[in-house]
């Protein structure tokens, strides 16, 4: 048999591979290579996002790497392909080495058809609930989601997550975790919270993922949120023009041990941005390959669990209440010639505006994809930090600013900082990007007059702690490395 090699990989590496592979690495299936996701969780209500896989872990490293072929459709000759852009009209092939396919590649966690259930009770009890067994189809990438009812809000809860192939199996796939439902505005709690953003799988810092993520771990977060980008479709040796490798692009990120690990310990809520939509700078006019805007968001409801509404807002008990906003949906196509582009979107700044109004928690905390004040660089123009959105940019602003105790935290860029805008007081917070090899995009020795802290070439993340007291509560935010560290921290 005749094989490929792509890159340095060599014949005898995909000739012991193959083997092991077609016998499914550990055995029969199913398993969950990449674990389980705690999402949409209320004060007496949560999803669990399962996925059934053919094998127990991710491929190894050493496994061959798909070659993506792209085709000019009026010409039929190839387009090379470059990271950061869209190939709307290409015809796409993808080729793996003979006998293997796209299942093998390096890193991935093929989905197979089996069945989940949830197994869940408040820690410190001895009665177990569950779900009923669900099937997940392996042309469902193997995904079920699991609603959880009836729980006491503001409650640690345990979790036993099983996964079987047929229901004569007696001795399921079963992974443990933990999550806690969220407070009701009545009650007063410490909260801990972790945020962070832009993650690429090819600037991993460590074998097994990211250091960012032992990292938040270790603060024992009540809930986590991923501000966007937590896949790169457009980057790296595998841009994924269809679907099939799009799935790819989430499932090997989210075997990395360091990921998978994290998830079964909190809440997790997830923000989409352009790079884990579709492509960069995306709107709901691009198309790439044979993926559309809307596969595109399909697949990322799909994967995180996001709810119809991709801008909501979530009370945290009395003193805590966060609102994650949507930036590529609404955004107006070619705003460069049009008058008066908007970002976010006539309904969604209506609703802000009505439930900033009504919110009676101590500190109020918008979460953004992209920056709201800035500043930004000059060549960008995709944010309320640039002149393209500067209108809105300023509208927003001062809706904003009519709330003492509301601070702005931002995804997307790719250092940290802390900025204040000298119209009206406005404060936001750059998380900065999930690993120090992602950094980059901002000079450290040329700080603006609106940067209280400027932090570039590092990766992070940001944490914030509410801390109740006698006299209300403090809000102590956080800017940490990607080790944990804290550089940089304010009290609210």
């Amino acid at each position: 048999m005749i094989l490929m090699t792509f890159g340095e990989i060599r014949v005898g590496i995909l000739v012991g591979l193959a083997p092991l592979l077609a016998a499914g690495l550990f055995g029969a299936p199913p398993y969950q290579a990449t674990g389980f996701k705690v999402v949409n969780v209320a004060a007496t209500t949560a999803d669990v996002w399962t996925r059934v896989t053919q094998r127990a872990l991710a491929n190894p490293a050493a496994a061959p790497l798909p070659r993506i072929t792209a085709f000019d459709l009026t010409t039929g000759k190839p387009v090379p392909l470059r990271e950061n852009r869209a190939f709307p009209d290409v015809r796409v092939q993808v080729d793996m080495p003979a006998g293997l396919d796209l299942g093998a590649a390096a890193g991935g966690a093929p989905a197979a058809t089996g069945e989940t259930r949830v197994r869940y009770r408040a820690f410190g009890t001895e009665t177990w609930s569950q779900t009923s067994w669900q099937v997940g189809a392996a042309s469902q990438d193997g995904v079920v989601f699991h609603s959880l009812a009836a729980l006491i809000p503001g409650t640690r809860y345990e979790l036993r997550v099983q996964a079987r192939q047929a229901p004569e199996q007696t001795e399921p796939d079963e992974l443990s975790g933990e999550f806690r439902s969220c407070p009701v505005p009545e009650q007063r709690q410490p909260v801990t919270f972790c945020v962070m953003t832009c993650q690429q799988y090819e600037h991993a810092d460590r074998p097994d993922g990211f250091s960012i993520y032992p990292a938040m771990a270790a603060l024992h977060p009540d809930f986590f949120v991923n501000t966007g980008d937590a896949v790169y479709y457009d980057h790296g040796p595998v841009i994924a023009l269809t679907p099939a490798l799009a799935r790819y692009h989430w499932a090997r990120m989210y075997a990395l041990p360091t990921l998978r690990d994290f998830h079964r310990t909190c809440t997790s809520f997830f923000m989409k941005d352009d790079h884990d939509t579709l492509s960069n700078d995306c709107g709901p006019a691009t198309r790439t390959g044979e993926l559309t805007y809307a596969d595109g968001v399909r697949l990322f409801h799909e994967q995180t669990g996001l709810q119809s509404s991709a801008y909501r807002t979530f009370r945290w008990g009395q003193d805590l209440q966060v609102w994650l906003m949507e930036g590529r949906d609404d955004r107006t196509p070619d705003w460069s010639e049009h008058p008066a582009p908007t970002l976010w979107g006539p309904a969604q700044i209506k609703w802000l505006g009505e439930t900033l109004a009504a919110s009676t928690a101590t500190y109020r905390v918008l979460m953004t994809t992209v920056p709201v004040v800035g500043p930004d660089r000059s060549e960008k123009d995709d944010n309320y930090a640039n002149s393209g959105f500067a209108v809105e940019g300023r509208q927003v602003r001062a809706l904003l600013a009519r709330y003492p105790n509301l601070t702005v935290i931002t995804g997307d860029r790719h250092w940290q900082y802390v900025s204040v805008d000298p119209a009206n007081s406005l404060n936001e917070w750059s998380v900065g990007p999930a690993s120090d090899a992602h950094a980059g995009g901002w000079d450290e020795k040329t700080p603006r007059p609106e940067h209280h802290f400027l932090r570039t070439g590092h990766g992070g993340f940001l944490s914030g702690v509410v801390t109740p007291g006698e006299r209300g509560a403090a809000l102590e935010l956080r800017l940490h490395d990607v080790d944990g560290r804290v550089v940089y921290r304010e009290q609210r």
